[in-house]
């Protein structure tokens, strides 16, 4: 089942600034965009070659000395565009292009089902299940490793993981075991893999890069003017009664995050545990985006926050935590009784009740959480603070919220289409998910931008979870 998505640049005119036209028209013609770089490559090659040419036009020293400087700048200027466009500007990713190639292993399987890729996992045994998904996405994790590494480390500056040994060794002490052997049998797996592909000069990682990638997500609420767009959640009833939990997730692609994403089928036989499907990119125990056998459906966004502690559980495990083993939204107030975040953040929840909750941690003036109900009125949830009354304009979450408001005053019951629409869709996003808890639907769409506008590939949960 696919659902017809309409195109972003008809939707919503007034937000497409210039440099929004620009990253559209970017985006949407991958292959222009190659000719172009190539043809200015060509050309900075071939003033250089003229300027050593001994021609009447280039007899004269000054001549000589321009072309060269025009052709070395035009030159370096296409290198760094082939280098850097991408990552700025993501190509689009066609997701019948498949990026992952199929295999099995103990503990696990990688395969296709239509155009949607799937890692499905043995989860009884963390160990295990986590050597599976390194192995099985050892050049997808090697990869993007690489990129992410480049961009954030070397270029941005940010801290390392062997610059933050103390912290990590902290926050390690706050995980359940469980999620930390999986993390070590990812390390394993991936290693093996990075051994049996030295041909493709795997990345060299540790257990603290692992570590470190986790934290992603909590990251983000400490730099978040770094980042021009975030997530968007919103609950609402479709024109059957249904209550739909339509998301879109915006992560910095950086050109390959969209493509190397994929389902995540962790299944138990342990009865202490709940079979689930997430949407992730591999290298990733967490959670950003899932459903659970029960029905619960989660998402997170992330807000500002002013976290000073190393205490608590990082967002994206926590939430992993909660999928494990919350049935509906009523364990899920329990759940938070019990454990606590790392910091502010927001968590949406929807159950097969037709109940939903936004989850804003500790965002009201004492510290404490703030919880939004779902009461027939469509919920939003962006990137503000919530105290109960959003706050600040992260993100563009001012602007991102009126067109919503605005979509759902015409069109109440067609929530699905609301992902598609600028700037709720917009350069950073990567995953358009809808999940209808009461039937058990999963909608999924993928792109290394723009991903609110490409048709929903429906899930098998029947298979995947039951």
């Amino acid at each position: 089942m696919q659902a017809k998505a309409a195109d972003p640049s008809s939707s919503w005119p007034i937000f497409l600034n210039v440099e929004q036209q620009i990253e559209l028209w970017i985006h949407k013609n991958p292959k222009a965009v190659k000719v172009l770089k190539v043809a200015f490559s060509i050309l900075g090659v071939g003033l250089l070659a003229s300027s050593c040419m001994d021609t009447r036009v280039t007899k004269k020293l000054s001549c000589k000395i321009s072309l060269r400087i025009a052709g070395t700048l035009v030159t370096l200027a296409s290198g760094a565009a082939l280098l850097a466009l991408d990552a700025i500007v993501p190509p689009h990713h066609d997701m019948k292009n498949h990026a992952f190639k199929p295999n099995c292993c103990e503990g696990g399987k990688l395969y296709y089902e239509g155009e949607i890729p799937i890692l499905a996992l043995d989860a009884d045994n963390p160990r295990v299940c986590g050597a599976a998904q390194g192995y099985l996405c050892g050049e997808a994790i090697s990869n993007l490793a690489k990129r992410f590494g480049l961009v954030l480390h070397t270029i941005a500056r940010q801290p390392r993981a062997s610059n933050l040994t103390s912290f990590l060794n902290t926050m390690k002490e706050n995980i359940p075991k469980r999620y930390m052997d999986e993390m070590e049998g990812l390390l394993e797996g991936y290693e093996r893999w990075a051994q049996e592909n030295c041909d493709k000069k795997p990345k060299h990682m540790t257990f603290d890069d692992i570590f470190l990638f986790h934290f992603m997500p909590d990251s983000i609420h400490f730099q978040p003017k770094n980042f021009k767009m975030a997530c968007a959640a919103i609950v609402s009833k479709n024109q059957e009664g249904e209550l739909v939990f339509a998301r879109n997730m915006d992560w910095p692609s950086l050109g390959i995050a969209g493509s190397y994403s994929l389902i995540i089928n962790r299944r138990y036989t342990n009865e202490d545990y709940l079979n689930t499907v997430e949407v992730c990119t591999p290298g990733f125990v967490g959670t950003l985006t899932g459903m659970n056998e029960m029905g619960l459906a989660i998402g997170m966004n992330v807000c500002e926050g002013n976290t000073k502690e190393a205490k608590g559980i990082p967002a994206c495990i926590y939430n992993r935590m909660c999928l494990d083993t919350c049935k509906d939204t009523d364990d899920v107030r329990a759940f938070l009784e019990e454990f606590s975040p790392f910091g502010p953040y927001h968590l949406t929840v929807a159950d097969k009740a037709k109940k939903a909750l936004s989850i804003h941690f500790a965002q009201a003036e004492d510290g404490s959480n703030v919880i939004r109900e779902y009461r027939e009125k469509p919920l939003a949830t962006l990137n503000c603070r919530y105290g109960p009354n959003p706050s600040c304009d992260l993100h563009h979450s001012k602007e991102r919220q009126e067109v919503i408001d605005q979509f759902f005053e015409e069109n109440v019951q067609e929530i699905e289409r609301v992902l598609e629409l600028l700037p709720v869709n917009n350069v950073m996003t990567t995953h358009r998910v809808v999940m209808i808890p009461e039937r058990d639907y999963f909608g999924l769409a993928l792109d290394n931008a723009f991903a609110g506008k490409e048709p929903l590939h429906n899930v098998t949960l029947e298979k995947l979870l039951h």
